[in-house]
């Protein structure tokens, strides 16, 4: 969608300028200066959306506690994921592709088609060359127009020699070009009724112009308004033309050519244009989150990097081992509400832990630990589950202690058993692998519970091999799972892979800590499963 997002904020920030005109300088007879404004206003309108400035965005801390570790292929047997056939899905950005794409080609048919009749009358008639432009006159006809260095004149037009002066300006002045580059910004931004709106300022502005120019060669500015008034009436020439004929202006043209000229002060007025600029522009780098601001006028000097060097090695983790752990009931016990669970306890250094796994779908596991669960959580699970945890006595109880402090050794735990080695994601998406690896963020709530695990999500790869329809399959809590959702929904590059359904593992692991169970052990013969990308933090 990046496309809809920078023609919306081109599109507003055009409207913005062009308020600014309507507002303070519509009114003034520095017609030269308009002229450059309203043309300036489409172009930088456009220029503004690709521009950032990196300092004023919000500094990230130069350490994070974070970073991804992406994992090679160890295992020499494990088989590719199968691709899962191909769905097709229509939604609202393709409604919106396919909408816009129509209205600009209808748009472009129909500039094409009056530039087409505009050629075909410069060959179909004589002209007459003359000092810098081609004169051709149009048999039975008193319209006068002009495009470019041709000026059309019918036979029956009054006043031929005046209608000549003011359409030389027009020429002289490259007014056609300025038309010409509104017909096409008007065919891309076809949607704002405002684009309409400043195209007829601009013609406006060019008759303003090539009015003052003529009257000027005449008696005085009372004899050329006269001059039009008796004809107001004449034949009009294209839309994309300068017609001399146009009813519609014909009031305003008057009123401008007898107002008293804007002093040498108002001139100032356009200095506006500045500080628009400066304001869009901060606006553009703070308040849109967007992919497309190429151009960093000010970056920010300070190393901004996600991945943190590595930490200095930890010493040897040593604990007072009196551990005395109590029997586990089996993963078949099911609650009063008819969910499966599973529950264990234990005891560490004198303090007691009991966790509960609920099995709340076919594919999605929830733990909870009893020690770190509030009162309403606690309230939660009994009236959605029906679980309630049991009474501590239901274990051993630990034996009297000694009559004397017992002697503590300093037992090294043994290294953790092997592991299933990590699934990385396949080659189709190794630029999606090397992306959650950068931005996952370990989420603190997270780290300081000491939570870790395996977050299960499902997506869909639409026709233009774009990431759409992120869901949770399996998640671990404590913000994670917003975590890998968000990481995915902001991933915006096409994936060379073929339009489908697909899951990806998002595992959180602690450095120091028991790693959890890689998810590559049970989605590993899943066909819509891409691999596992792991992310790592310290305490």
């Amino acid at each position: 969608m990046n496309w809809l997002r920078y023609l919306l904020e081109a599109n507003l920030y055009l409207s913005i300028f062009y308020g600014c005109y309507c507002l303070f300088l519509i009114r003034e007879t520095h017609y030269t200066l308009n002229r450059f404004f309203l043309l300036f206003s489409c172009v930088i309108s456009l220029i503004l959306p690709l521009i950032q400035i990196g300092i004023l965005k919000p500094a990230e801390p130069t350490v994070q506690n974070t970073f991804g570790v992406i994992v090679g292929n160890v295992h020499p047997n494990t088989i590719p994921a199968q691709i899962a056939p191909a769905v097709s899905h229509f939604n609202l950005q393709d409604c919106l592709l396919y909408t816009y794409l129509l209205g600009f080609i209808i748009l472009l048919v129909i500039l094409a088609f009056k530039l087409y009749q505009l050629l075909k009358l410069t060959r179909t008639k004589s002209a007459v060359t003359r000092d810098g432009y081609k004169l051709i006159c149009i048999n039975d006809s008193n319209t006068a127009f002009s495009f470019f260095n041709y000026l059309f004149i019918g036979d029956k037009a009054h006043g031929s020699e005046t209608i000549i002066r003011h359409e030389l300006v027009h020429i002289r002045q490259k007014h056609s070009f300025d038309i010409l580059l509104l017909e096409l910004f008007k065919v891309i931004n076809w949607f704002n009724p405002l684009v309409y709106l400043l195209q007829n300022s601009l013609k406006t502005v060019h008759e303003y112009i090539a009015d003052e120019k003529t009257a000027a060669d005449e008696t005085d500015a009372i004899s050329y308004s006269t001059f039009l008034v008796n004809n107001a009436y004449g034949i009009g020439g294209s839309s994309i033309a300068h017609s001399f004929f146009n009813y519609n202006l014909l009031k305003k043209r008057i009123i401008m050519l007898n107002q008293k000229r804007s002093g040498r002060l108002a001139r100032l007025k356009y200095l506006i244009a500045l500080p628009v600029c400066a304001a869009l522009l901060c606006a553009s780098t703070l308040s849109f989150s967007k992919t497309y601001g190429f151009i960093d006028l000010m970056p920010q000097k300070a190393d901004t990097g996600l991945i943190a060097p590595p930490p200095p090695p930890e010493p040897p983790d040593l604990r007072h081992v009196v551990k005395f752990r109590p029997p586990t009931r089996p993963f078949g016990s099911i609650t009063k509400k008819g969910y499966r669970y599973a529950e264990s306890g234990y005891l560490v250094n004198g303090k007691s832990y009991f966790r509960v796994i609920i099995q709340e779908s076919k594919n999605v596991q929830k733990e909870y630990w009893k020690n770190k669960l509030s009162p309403a959580e606690i309230k939660m699970l009994r009236e959605k589950y029906g679980y309630t945890f049991p009474s501590m006595d239901i274990f051993p109880k630990l034996p009297p202690p000694p009559p004397q402090n017992p002697k503590v050794t300093n037992v090294p735990l043994p290294p953790p058993p092997p592991m299933e080695p990590y699934m990385p994601l396949t080659n189709a998406f190794t630029a999606l692998d090397k992306y959650i690896a950068k931005y996952t963020r370990y989420p603190t709530v997270a780290r300081e519970n000491k939570v870790m695990g395996s977050v299960i999500v499902q997506f869909d790869l639409n026709a233009d091999h774009k990431i759409t329809n992120v869901t949770l399959i399996k998640g671990i809590g404590n913000r994670c799972d917003e975590e890998a959702i968000r990481v995915l929904n902001t991933f915006n590059d096409p994936i060379d892979a073929k339009p489908g359904t697909y899951k990806v593992a998002v595992t959180f692991t602690i450095n120091g800590l028991p790693a959890p169970k890689p998810a590559s052990e049970a989605l590993r013969n899943d066909p819509l499963f891409i691999g596992e990308v792991v992310i790592v933090t310290y305490l």
